[in-house]
């Protein structure tokens, strides 16, 4: 199911994605799952790849299901990057998990 679309109240808190899911019988679970685990940082990119998007990243948070940072690219310098959650995240059946 489209995490977006399937899931509401979805907020960041560090690097763990939170939201309210539904699962395949309409009903809502809460559900979490550290995006650490499922993106990286490629030279200043996210790399869904990836993992441990976070040691090299900073002021990140939500803007609506996509996630916004700065990444440190590799030669040091900050590079603004953001990625749309729907091309990482799924929710499957009330839980989230990597697309």
């Amino acid at each position: 199911m489209s995490f977006s679309d399937t899931s509401y109240y979805y907020r960041l808190e560090g690097t763990i994605l939170k939201a309210i899911c539904q699962d395949n019988d309409g009903n809502e679970k809460e559900a979490s799952l550290d995006l650490n685990t499922v993106l990286g940082n490629s030279n200043g990119v996210f790399d869904t790849q990836g993992t441990n998007f976070s040691d090299n990243a900073m002021n990140y948070g939500m803007n609506s299901f996509v996630l916004v940072s700065r990444l440190s690219d590799d030669n040091g310098n900050w590079c603004d990057a953001g990625i749309n959650l729907n091309a990482v995240v799924k929710n499957n059946d009330g839980k989230l998990e990597k697309a």
